[in-house]
């Protein structure tokens, strides 16, 4: 991997692992549970990331998957089982995909989004914000479980 990306891997590989802090000592009641009926719980914020994470890969990858990452806020019903491999599964996903990326490729097309058209180097960050955008919703919905 070369040095830029291995550098954004590892900030992604710490976003992960304070995401993995945080849900160690929940319940499955405390993954599925909303604090509020119009709240998010943790499981549909850790299923959208995932989402959302494994669409960004795979456009860096040049092989754009659709994961529809807003469906896990619109269900009342979770497979934790699922949600929990997927998530488990999306930090060696990123590996494998940010392994292959070269200097050049950094400037290919990667994603257009809502923000504009990204390049693989600024969908690689943006990555890193989504996750830690959401990251932050995990510990106001514990707080707000008690």
């Amino acid at each position: 991997m070369i040095q830029e990306v291995s550098d954004l891997y590892a900030l992604l590989t710490a976003v992960h692992e304070s995401i993995d802090n945080m849900l160690n000592d929940l319940t499955d009641g405390q993954w599925l549970k909303k604090p509020f009926p119009n709240f998010n719980n943790v499981a549909s914020v850790v299923d959208h990331i995932t989402r959302v994470e494994k669409k960004f890969l795979s456009g860096i990858e040049g092989a754009l998957l659709e994961t529809n990452p807003g469906e896990p806020f619109k269900v009342e019903q979770w497979d934790l089982f699922a949600i929990r491999q997927a998530w488990a599964a999306s930090l060696p996903y990123a590996r494998q995909v940010l392994t292959k990326v070269t200097l050049e490729d950094l400037t290919d097309p990667g994603m257009k989004l809502g923000i504009g058209e990204l390049n693989k180097r600024q969908l690689i960050s943006y990555t890193i914000a989504h996750a830690t955008h959401h990251r932050g919703q995990i510990p106001l919905i514990k707080k707000l479980l008690g």
